[in-house]
């Protein structure tokens, strides 16, 4: 959908009764395609839109390939192999409601439907970034309640990516993200620090720690680059919280390797600002603080769509409301578990990162 297509959105509020529900799934949708950034390095897989069902089975390669010399007259001693396990994926569903007065929508200084519709959009694609974020690292949630020495607590369950809770009473000083460690300001008796961890990472083992903590480098991300290419996977993207896009671009190193994304003449995807080497860098508010997510976007996996972005409107004249149901069905699959790998220990500020 073309921004010229969204002439009918420009009707004044007096006319919001010629908004058909196909212009407003067309304007969500228009809004929410411009808004994702981690969903999108998910190829689109719309199988299930011819189907009936609401699961759909997808192959996950696991190949054994084997070169070797061979002198004339000889076999090829080793066998090479290809199989796949299968991944299963259930659709799941989302709506949003919106709900307005019609003296709202009536009010000549702005078009709230606009206003409504756009906002749509923008938190649809925010609820599928971090649904996309979460099974592209498969993120577990873990906690810490051992302590030692009142003050030091460690887990197994790394790369921890982020530190979402502590309990009343302790305060974090500093947290190890890659050895899975957390610091306390001072002695405790007991404290509950719960963390978010790829699973997946953990598995793989594809994770760097960064170089200088709490600051995430150009370096660091050439190193990631360096260890998914010794998986076989060829990485295309690396993502970055807003916050640490600054510390990349401030790297001394970056004038030899960064080229701004105004300067180069082909399609960009939503949030890149530039290309590190062979990467698109692209930013998003969403990426957890002082971390880099880097993928094989033609390898990692599917967004299987059931049902597209559609719309229904119900008036209700008994509080003089309209009312605008929105629903779409989706789901994110990983097929690739080597596409995708992260740095951690960049963050700084709240729960900074250091060696401990």
């Amino acid at each position: 959908m073309r921004e010229k297509d969204l002439v009918e959105l420009a009707l004044g509020t007096a006319d919001v009764q010629a908004v058909t529900p196909r212009v407003i799934a067309k304007a969500v949708d228009y809004v929410s395609k411009r808004k994702a950034v981690f969903s999108q390095v998910f190829r689109e897989n719309r199988d299930l839109e011819k189907t009936k069902g609401r699961r759909l089975i997808l192959p996950n390669v696991t190949e054994s390939i084997t070169v070797e010399a061979v002198t004339p007259g000889s076999s090829v001693s080793t066998s090479s192999t290809i199989s796949y396990t299968g991944v299963t994926v259930d659709v799941t569903k989302f709506g949003i409601r919106l709900e307005v007065d019609n003296e709202a929508l009536e009010m000549p200084v702005r078009d709230i439907l606009k206003d409504f519709l756009y906002e749509a959009g923008r938190k649809l694609a925010e609820e599928l970034d971090l649904r996309a974020q979460t099974v592209a690292l498969d993120l577990k949630v873990g906690t810490i309640t051992s302590w030692t020495g009142g003050t030091l607590g460690t887990t197994t369950l790394t790369p921890m990516i982020a530190i979402t809770s502590v309990s009343s009473g302790a305060t974090i000083s500093s947290v190890d993200y890659y050895d899975g460690k957390v610091l306390l300001e001072s002695s405790v008796s007991a404290a509950t620090v719960t963390f978010l961890y790829s699973n997946r990472c953990k598995d793989t083992g594809l994770v760097v720690d960064a170089s200088n903590k709490s600051s995430l480098t150009t370096w660091d991300i050439l190193n990631l680059r360096a260890t998914l290419l010794a998986s076989s996977v060829n990485p295309d993207i690396v993502l970055v919280n807003s916050k640490e896009v600054s510390t990349v671009l401030y790297d001394p190193n970056v004038p030899d390797l960064f080229v701004n994304a105004k300067l180069y003449n082909e399609d960009l995807v939503n949030g890149e600002i530039g290309m590190i080497a062979d990467l698109k860098l692209v930013e998003s508010p969403l990426v957890p603080e002082g971390v880099a997510v880097m993928v094989d976007s033609s390898r990692l996996g599917h967004q299987v769509i059931k049902r597209d972005i559609e719309a229904e409107k119900e008036d209700k004249p008994d509080i003089d409301r309209t009312c605008y149901h929105i629903w779409t069905e989706r789901e994110f699959a990983v097929v690739d578990n080597r596409a995708i790998g992260v740095v951690v220990n960049a963050k700084s500020g709240v729960y900074k990162a250091s060696d401990l």
